[in-house]
């Protein structure tokens, strides 16, 4: 994080006499189940908008201001160890859609070849972002332990893998209607695919989801309301 997008930042709430701010990297984090029948998908920012709010999400506060630095589209893949009734899962992010396991995973190609628009106040600040910035191949890929004799997963570094700058910041305000669409040339549709371990468990992969994952410095009672 540049200290100097935080020193200009927190030099502006001084000049608006809320030095209370507390300025401090954070994260946003926005799912959209799958929709084969839509072309375009539309992030939920605010905590307030309760209705649509999952439990793995990371919102703003309508209290608090966002400025995104680095932007990350993701896949999210449910995945399930055995068939068992009971069977544990999980949910994974994934930055590419792993074809080389089953070419169902083709449905899900063209989220690669969407573009984003994020506004304000229906003021466009982000337009025609291509969404191909964030497909990430990673040299290491799905492989099944019948077919390699080992089985493997990519190697991913969600620290930078598939995020990408923002230059110049953008900022959210929890004051304030921001909007953040993610378009596709097609609809895409959910997909499944295996990976058998090495002890020959069969984990089962299903995409059902697109993720957004942003981070950033977050103003807490940084967000100014219009009388």
């Amino acid at each position: 994080m540049s200290r100097v997008n935080f020193n200009q930042i927190f030099a502006k709430y001084k000049m608006l006499g809320k030095s209370n701010v507390r300025l401090t990297q954070s994260s946003i984090y926005l799912t959209k189940p799958i929709n084969p029948n839509v072309t375009t998908y539309s992030f939920d920012v605010l905590e307030t908008q309760t209705a649509t709010l999952q439990n793995d999400e990371l919102r703003v506060n309508i209290n608090d201001e966002f400025y995104l630095t680095t932007l990350g589209l993701y896949l999210v893949a449910t995945v399930s160890a055995g068939t068992e009734v009971g069977s544990p899962s999980t949910e994974v992010l994934l930055t590419y859609a792993p074809v080389e396991n089953s070419n169902t995973l083709v449905s899900v190609e063209d989220f690669y070849r969407g573009a984003l628009q994020l506004s304000v106040n229906n003021v466009v600040y982000l337009d025609k972002w291509d969404t191909a910035k964030h497909k990430f191949v990673p040299r290491t890929q799905f492989a099944n332990h019948l077919v390699s004799n080992s089985a493997s997963i990519p190697s991913v570094e969600y620290s930078k893998n598939a995020m990408f700058p923002i230059e110049p910041i953008l900022q959210i305000s929890g004051a304030k209607k921001n909007t953040i669409q993610v378009v596709l040339p097609n609809a895409i549709s959910s997909a499944s695919f295996d990976v058998i371990t090495d002890d020959a468990t069969v984990l089962t992969y299903t995409i059902t989801k697109v993720a957004l994952l942003g981070r950033g410095l977050n103003a807490q009672n940084g967000s100014v309301f219009q009388g």
